[in-house]
């Protein structure tokens, strides 16, 4: 196919690719990022509380949450499942994409000008069908056209990709949504999706052929996707349990550090609150997009699991360590110029500067995070594995969002821990615990030799 990305086989791929190959077949997670941390940091709150009012916001968008989640765990593994056995003359992955993102685009719409709290709840029942029809098979793409040899570095270009897009959600969609309101914010997610989409079906090739017939009823592809034996594919039950548990780690973080900064520096300023948070935030992830594709190359000398241990390490500490941010702890000569170009107070910027220390640890987690699963499962159902694996990108957040909130209610109404409201120390304490537990399952994840 005259400039695609690479030339494949039916035995999966053909030569080696160029890096901006690699680049062109990570756009679309790109959009992926690009629309989820958009919708859910910015869009559908703002939403939600038009249409129900402030009281019962919380219930509102839990309930939202809640659909999201199932369709992640659920409809994602299926379809990638479908997908590997898919035959057409537009190839196994392409039909999918094409079909999940025009699917985006109408269901978006539909949820920009809902009217009413129950419309919004059938409109984004569709789209997140919509958008794990496309993101499954997508998955699949990697190990089908990127040679063994090549999957480390791939997956940081997967990786930077996806911080490229949780940093253009945030940053770019935020602008639009408070200058233009909340039509010009979806525009912008529609019109990234279509682009991302029609250069991925055009460029990228799509001509492994699928080894097994494609399921005769959705019950047996229910019944075929999750009936995994969990002995023969124990590197991949590790391997996710591992990633379970450090994204735990890592959303939860990211879930509280608003409340640590409300109530621990800026009591009574929600301003000056939202401010602190988003920049830690974004240096978080700006930290992990400059670790990402340095970190995939060093995988490929040291080994996956090396990293993605040392990764998971270097978040629990920070994290830990943000439980210590209220003493003075770092030199002054680091934290002063912080504080001043930050315009927040003194401990505050020590406690940014502590907090970007995880987003080193991210980074090298996501930048093995897709090379090492696609070493681990077999390649001829690389969709069908792929969706399980989100089963713990989806799960983490509601795990962690459930378990740390109901501790900080709790302990923050209790005695003061290390001069802190107690649900922090206890809180953090937990997320810095699921990291480190989860750097080591991974050890227990045997490496494929390179």
């Amino acid at each position: 196919m005259p400039g695609s990305v690479v030339v494949a086989t039916p035995a999966g791929v053909g030569r080696r690719v160029r890096g901006s190959e690699l680049a062109l077949l990570s756009l679309y997670w790109i959009a992926i990022g690009y629309l989820w941390t958009s919708l859910g940091a910015l869009i559908l709150p703002d939403l939600v509380v038009h249409l129900v009012g402030r009281a019962h916001k919380g219930v509102a968008l839990s309930g939202l949450e809640a659909i999201g989640t199932v369709m992640a765990v659920v409809w994602q593994p299926m379809v990638g499942s479908i997908s590997d056995r898919w035959t057409g003359p537009l190839g196994r992955r392409r039909p999918f994409i094409v079909a999940g993102t025009v699917g985006d685009l109408i269901f978006l719409t539909g949820l920009a000008l809902s009217g009413s709290y129950w419309v919004l709840v059938i409109f984004y029942f569709l789209l997140q069908t919509a958008s794990n029809t496309a993101q499954g098979p997508y998955q699949g793409l990697l190990p089908d056209v990127v040679p063994p040899e090549q999957r480390g570095q791939a997956s940081g270009y997967y990786g930077a990709a996806n911080l490229l897009g949780i940093l253009g959600g945030t940053v770019g969609a935020g602008y639009l949504l408070h200058t233009y309101g909340r039509v010009a914010a979806v525009e912008s997610i529609a019109i990234l999706l279509a682009v991302t989409m029609l250069l991925t079906v055009a460029l990228v090739p799509d001509t492994v052929r699928p080894t097994r017939q494609q399921f005769s009823s959705p019950w047996q592809a229910f019944r075929d996707t999750f009936d995994i034996d969990l002995k023969r594919h124990r590197d991949f039950a590790w391997l996710m349990a591992s990633r379970l548990l450090i994204l735990m780690g890592v959303v939860g973080l990211q879930s509280f550090a608003f409340f640590y900064f409300a109530d621990v520096f800026f009591p009574g300023q929600r301003q000056q609150t939202t401010a602190a948070t988003s920049e830690l935030l974004g240096l978080v992830i700006l930290v992990a997009l400059l670790v990402t594709y340095p970190a995939a190359r060093l995988s490929d000398r040291i080994g996956r699991r090396n990293t993605v241990f040392a990764g998971g390490m270097v978040g629990a500490a920070a994290i830990a360590a943000i439980v210590f941010s209220h003493y003075d702890l770092l030199p002054a000569a680091l934290v002063q110029p912080v504080a001043g170009a930050l315009q927040v107070p003194y401990l505050a910027a020590q406690a940014v500067l502590i907090g970007i220390v995880s987003g080193a640890g991210l980074g090298a987690f996501l930048s093995v995070d897709w090379a090492f699963i696609t070493e681990v499962i077999p390649p001829a159902e690389a969709g069908r594995f792929m969706g399980i694996s989100n089963i713990a990108t989806a799960g983490s957040g509601i795990m962690a969002r459930l378990i740390a909130g109901g501790l900080l209610d709790h302990f923050n109404a209790g005695p003061r821990i290390l001069g802190l409201p107690g649900g922090y120390p206890v809180i953090f304490s937990i997320f810095a615990t699921w990291m480190i537990l989860g750097s080591l399952l991974v050890l227990k994840v045997r490496e494929p030799r390179r």
